[in-house]
């Protein structure tokens, strides 16, 4: 039997507040946020110490308050998804990519575009 005050509900069940505890570390989730995970529940410490993504520029966890952007298994805050060489922010732009690193489309352009022999022109996309 279960009194109230002493159960949770979580999951579309109902718990013992002792026994709704974190998949990882098994302390009470009774109360605090927490993160599902194939069906698992585990608490935001140990979800993303287990789960989330290190972002490529600044190398610290993408938590699960940060939106996390990606790219060919790279992974940015968005706060950190610049163009290499200028810095300007990449989020919502065309950007291009070489040896592993990531450029807006007018650095990318000016450093690794093909440019016509007789002009100086850099062919674009269709030319």
């Amino acid at each position: 039997m279960i009194f109230s005050g002493e159960y949770t509900k979580a999951m579309s069940k109902e718990w013992h507040s002792g026994h709704f505890c974190c998949w990882q570390c098994d302390e009470s989730l009774t109360g605090q946020r927490y993160v599902l995970r194939d069906d698992h529940p585990y608490c935001v410490r140990c979800y993303e110490s287990v789960f989330a993504n290190l972002c490529e520029q600044c190398n610290k966890t993408i938590g699960i308050d940060s939106k996390d952007l990606s790219y060919k298994d790279k992974h940015w805050h968005e706060a950190c998804f610049l163009c290499t060489k200028c810095r300007v922010s990449l989020v919502d732009k065309q950007f291009g990519s070489k040896a592993d690193k990531i450029y807006c489309g007018n650095c990318y352009d000016a450093q690794f575009a093909s440019r016509c022999d007789g002009c100086g022109e850099i062919f674009r996309a269709g030319e």
